[in-house]
């Protein structure tokens, strides 16, 4: 099976998320798409901004975080290697970025998501935002020069840790979404990574995308070393049969359970 069906599913198929937990139910909450004069997908977000709060609201509940009031920097870690190529031009990758950027809208004190590619190297590229979404893709990720190469995790990592401790230092946490479709070739240096990670206000909610197994990031809830746990891990086979708030608590939850334990 192709990339592109491991990720976005053939339709006779009916596994959409790998959890611990299954969802129960779809809600009607599909986003809109459409497609602009250079063909690339553009999301109506502002369906999505509305099923993000419902989440939000529902999240808060019982919870000694208002989720629905929290400020964070929201930061997005995307996979650029090699096996990834497909999804980026045919529009896959863009999609997901329009959906992930109410996220930040919502959470980020300057309404931005931040933005970094990953491969054997890393580059960090302009922010994602409300007024330059629409094809940042192909206008800014596939320009950026970086080269597809194997999956390491530990580089970008380390950059987004200088970034939040000493280019834009805050007291307000760090949300990072990290997106792969593959196992790492660097696990001693990212496992060192992630401790060092645990001694900020930083939290990282690995998304595994695809039919991969995943078993490094599984194994990092047992990682020892750390002041806390500082991340979360979900696997995704076919994003297109998450609503908006399927994906939403996916990648919420378990942040919200990390505030929560502060």
């Amino acid at each position: 099976m192709g990339l592109f069906n491991k990720l976005f599913g053939n339709k006779e198929k009916s596994d959409a998320v790998v959890t611990q937990q299954p969802f129960t139910g779809v809600k009607e909450s599909t986003p809109v798409m459409t497609l602009n004069s250079s063909a690339a997908a553009v999301i109506d977000m502002s369906k999505s901004k509305e099923n993000l709060n419902t989440v939000l609201i529902d999240m808060s509940k019982g919870s000694k975080i208002d989720m629905t009031k929290h400020v964070a920097r929201v930061a997005l870690a995307m996979d650029y290697s090699g096996s990834m190529d497909r999804l980026f031009d045919n529009g896959s990758v863009q999609k997901t970025i329009s959906r992930l950027l109410p996220i930040a809208l919502k959470f980020d004190d300057n309404g931005e998501l931040e933005s970094w590619l990953f491969s054997t190297d890393y580059k960090r590229l302009d922010a994602v935002t409300e007024k330059n979404y629409e094809n940042y893709v192909k206008r800014v990720m596939q320009r950026s020069g970086m080269y597809m190469g194997g999956t390491y995790y530990e580089p970008v990592l380390s950059d987004m840790v200088n970034y939040y401790k000493n280019i834009e230092p805050s007291e307000i946490p760090a949300f990072i979404i990290f997106i792969t479709d593959g196992e790492n070739m660097d696990k001693s240096n990212t496992n060192r990574i992630i401790r060092e990670l645990s001694e900020y206000n930083i939290f990282v909610q690995f998304i595994g995308i695809g039919d991969e197994d995943f078993d490094y990031l599984k194994s990092l809830d047992k990682l020892e070393g750390r002041k806390h746990d500082n991340t979360g891990f979900t696997a995704v086979k076919d994003m297109n049969k998450l609503d908006d708030q399927q994906l939403y608590t996916e990648i919420l939850r378990q942040y919200k359970d990390w505030l929560n334990k502060k």
